[in-house]
């Protein structure tokens, strides 16, 4: 039997599954020809199928050395780098870009790697490689729906709508596409139409998670909180969220008898601060409650009452029977609009030795705390978040003292713009959030966008303006200008996506009155 029939053979056994077998004849053919490009290859496939990652990249790598265009196992080694994560990445870009240059109208070969782009943030370059993918084939689906997912992150709903619409003239049942366009009508601000297209999807695959996180976002916008919430929990079967880290039962919101219940903060510390309000009805349920968090709520939270025990967030935690997250309270409470737990202030403050520093000028101008910009963890930050610059205007009405609350690397746009003498900079005092919340009790007003400072400032129960994006967060609803989660907030909304301006006069005018 020739090298080219024992080549078969193999090829033939590792399609059956026989790994050792091929394997063992992969290896007589390199003896007798250590440069066969392709029995180095498959062994190089056996090797990863082992999980062996490391021998079969060696192998791969190998073959293309002695010919670089071998397709196969070009891409077998780009899957092997990806599989091996961030630190192969970019030899696996490099490694597709020169399949790229051995067939330009390769379509899976751009679609592979405007994927690996897209999972980097690389939209541009994404974007590149669909388009020269849709070129090749301009009707496929899978290519049209990314082109259409990208272009939403970019922020374009607008173009995004028109290539999901494609795929769904060809395709009125193609679920990734009625789920993209229902993201897209919700990124409009055409809530009903987001609907229309989430519950078509889910007439496909009534189980499908991210569709059914997705209507619940629509329901919670439009104050349906009683579908809302049920349907929100959704989200913890969908790739949005980490899994859960335990193995407890999840609380279903009935009398504890004594058993120990642990409150996980599952999200950011805005999302904590709104919805630690329910461990006041968890404490009432007969039994022990303890909460894991973030540190630099820890100080601020050990105030409330009938907590017994916090522990900070990825630490150890004491035994305990059941537990729930506390975005997941208001479903097992039954919250509707109308039973929003909204007495404020529902926080309060530690015994704390921050005091306010004094600004020049007369003591009884009013004191105002800004921010302009929340954490860049959370993905739509530049949609809810601006640039000190735009708070210009307002900085120059007359009467009032302004302290920036801001945190992080924003609050060096003050002595990039040279104004430490137009408002008091306060982050070097704000070491946690307690020293926040104390900074806001002295104020008479708080100015902020959508960030933890906003939910912090409400939860004190003082007055709050919220400067919001076209479209904002679920939870600042539709179409009002106030909050049922904070009685003494008020909420002013870009009446155009990017008009930071016409807010921000409203905002003066109101200051002003």
């Amino acid at each position: 039997m020739n090298l080219a029939e024992a080549l078969q053979v193999a090829i033939s056994r590792h399609q059956a599954g026989h790994l050792v077998q091929a394997e063992q004849i992969y290896r007589q053919i390199l003896q007798q020809q250590p440069q066969n490009v392709d029995a180095l290859s498959l062994l190089g496939v056996i090797a990863c199928q082992q999980g062996k990652l490391e021998e079969g990249i060696a192998l791969y790598r190998q073959a293309l050395s002695i010919r670089p265009e071998h397709r196969q196992a070009r891409e077998n080694l780009n899957l092997a780098l990806c599989r091996q994560g961030k630190r192969l990445i970019d030899e696996a870009i490099a490694n597709f870009n020169l399949m790229i240059n051995f067939s330009s109208n390769n379509a899976s070969t751009h679609l592979t790697l405007g994927g690996i782009y897209q999972e980097q943030g690389m939209l541009e370059q994404a974007l590149y490689h669909y388009q020269q993918a849709l070129a090749v084939n301009p009707t496929d689906p899978n290519i049209l729906n990314r082109m259409g997912v990208v272009l939403q992150i970019q922020n374009k709903p607008n173009l995004a709508i028109h290539f999901h619409q494609r795929v769904l003239a060809m395709q009125p049942n193609n679920v990734d596409a009625l789920i993209s366009l229902a993201k897209a009508r919700l990124d409009q601000g055409d809530v009903d139409a987001a609907l229309k297209y989430a519950d078509q999807a889910l007439m496909v695959n009534p189980d499908h998670a991210v569709s059914r996180y997705n209507r619940s976002l629509m329901l919670l916008i439009k104050g349906d909180f009683q579908q809302g919430f049920p349907e929100y929990e959704w989200r913890l079967k969908t790739t949005e969220f980490p899994p859960c880290p335990f193995t407890q039962p999840k609380w279903d919101g009935s009398d504890l008898n004594g058993k120990t219940l642990l409150l996980h903060a599952e999200q950011g510390l805005g999302d904590t601060i709104q919805f630690i309000r329910y461990a006041a009805i968890a404490t009432q349920k007969g039994g022990r409650v303890i909460l894991t968090c973030h540190r630099p709520l820890m100080r601020l939270l050990s105030t409330i009452p009938g907590i017994e025990q916090i522990v900070p967030m990825g630490l150890p935690l004491p035994d305990f029977h059941v537990y729930i997250p506390l975005l997941s309270l208001p479903a097992v409470l039954g919250t509707t609009l109308d039973t929003v737990p909204a007495q404020v202030p529902y926080l309060t403050l530690p015994d704390t030795q921050f005091q306010l520093p004094p600004t020049r000028g007369s003591a009884s101008r009013l004191k105002v705390g800004i921010v302009w910009s929340g954490g860049n963890l959370y993905k739509r930050n530049q949609t809810r978040s601006f640039s000190l610059v735009e708070y210009q205007p307002l900085l120059e009405v007359p009467d009032v003292a302004f302290y920036s609350l801001q945190k992080g690397v924003p609050q060096l746009e003050i002595t990039d713009l040279g104004w430490k003498d137009r408002l008091v900079d306060l982050s070097e005092q704000l070491t946690d959030m307690t020293d926040t919340a104390a900074a806001i009790a002295q104020l008479d007003l708080v100015i902020t966008v959508d960030t933890s400072v906003a939910h912090l400032a409400g939860a004190l129960g003082k007055p709050v303006w919220v400067l919001l994006s076209h479209v904002p967060d679920w939870r600042w609803m539709d179409n009002r200008d106030d909050s049922p989660w904070y009685p003494t907030m008020r909420l002013f909304r870009q009446q155009s996506p990017g008009n930071w301006q016409e807010v921000m006069q409203r905002v003066i005018t109101a200051l002003q009155g």
